[in-house]
């Protein structure tokens, strides 16, 4: 349990240096890394959280958390289909948020 705490502090902190789509991308990847690690898919996930709620997680407003997962599935990063989230180009994802470390 206590690592669990110190992950989550340390992915708020980080959090919160980054703009929403660094934010999204953060999320999605360590979400499917965690999955991965219990044997479920590391590109394919059913969001158990509403987009309010992984807005309030983040620190974003719902729209910005819709418009962002839109702009993703533009760019060809996911696949959207309601709660269902494809990742299409997981070195994409990754490479958002490296652009904040330049």
């Amino acid at each position: 349990m206590s690592r669990e705490i110190v992950r989550d502090h340390g992915v708020m902190l980080l959090l919160g240096s980054m703009r929403a789509e660094e934010r999204l991308a953060a999320f999605l990847l360590n979400l499917t890394q965690r999955l991965q690690a219990r044997g479920f898919s590391a590109s394919s996930l059913i969001l158990r959280m509403t987009r309010e709620e992984i807005g309030s997680y983040l620190g974003l407003k719902l729209e910005t958390v819709s418009r962002t997962f839109s702009k993703f599935q533009d760019d060809g990063l996911l696949e959207v289909k309601q709660r269902h989230i494809r990742i299409l180009d997981e070195a994409g994802l990754r490479q958002l948020i490296s652009s904040t470390a330049c």
